[in-house]
């Protein structure tokens, strides 16, 4: 890749990256993985997938929490 294809790349990464903040999370992590596999440093890929799978798993867990907060808001109502 010449100079002008890997500035032109990094600042197209970035445009997508600063895009997707504003996308649900579930969107996120799955456009995350697509884009992982666009990346063209190995290890830059291997980050954004780890990055969508702990921001699968906080979404998980944050959605427990509101569950459950929920419910006992609920159960306190009644």
């Amino acid at each position: 890749m010449d100079e002008d294809m890997d500035n032109a790349t990094r600042k197209l990464i970035e445009y997508v990256l600063t895009k997707l903040e504003t996308e649900s999370v579930a969107e996120r992590v799955k456009l995350y993985r697509i884009l992982a596999d666009f990346l063209p440093s190995e290890e830059a890929s291997a980050r954004l997938r780890q990055y969508s799978k702990e921001l699968q798993r906080i979404d998980f867990e944050f959605q427990r929490i509101k569950s459950l907060f929920f419910l006992t808001n609920k159960n306190e109502k009644s």
